[in-house]
């Protein structure tokens, strides 16, 4: 092999990362999706077409590593009481009363709902998504459309909304504590 010949072919392949290292970034991101994010358990196995979680996790993982989502934990710390603005009503007209899981559930829809209607956003309950629905649409001209999940939810609508949908961020809320964000660009 003449050297310049060999210069190139070296050159081409130091511009990838070994397999090896993707590998232990893909590990440690199936690892933080098992620790961080609430489903149904047991339940998941009786409605989606795919039921390995192993290889939901992997597949959601994949996203992230190669880029194609944007994935970002964010943990409530003192002084922060609420993530949400928490005035009981909006002004202007009255919205019925959610009747939608635990009471947590509802509460915290409702804290969430008055957050961005407090700001001038359209909020819909129960948008529906690629796959299946979600307990908030968030909307506002020129601003990126937030779709937001409360509680639990599954690895199989997480990842086939995240990978098939362009343009939006599906926020999580496990709980009072913790926010999970997913950016996903066109």
């Amino acid at each position: 092999m003449s050297p310049t010949l060999e210069n190139k072919t070296q050159t081409r392949y130091r511009k990838y990362t070994p397999w090896h290292i993707i590998e232990k970034q893909i590990q440690e991101e199936i690892n933080w999706l098992r620790n961080s994010i609430a489903t149904f358990g047991n339940k998941e196995k009786q409605h989606f077409p795919i039921t390995c979680r192993e290889c939901l996790m992997r597949r959601i993982a994949v996203l992230i590593v190669t880029g194609k989502v944007n994935a970002t934990q964010i943990n409530k710390k003192p002084p922060l009481k609420s993530f949400w603005n928490t005035r009981k009503s909006v002004k202007g007209k009255k919205r019925p009363k959610i009747h939608h899981g635990s009471d947590w559930h509802s509460e915290t829809m409702k804290h969430i709902e008055n957050h961005f209607l407090s700001r001038g956003y359209q909020v819909e309950r129960e948008p529906n998504l690629l796959w299946g629905r979600a307990d908030l649409g968030v909307y506002k001209k020129g601003k990126t459309d937030l779709i937001v999940e409360v509680g639990t939810t599954s690895f199989f609508k997480l990842w086939i909304n995240l990978a098939r949908t362009h343009n939006f961020i599906y926020l999580m809320v496990p709980n009072n504590d913790t926010l999970i964000e997913f950016v996903v660009r066109p």
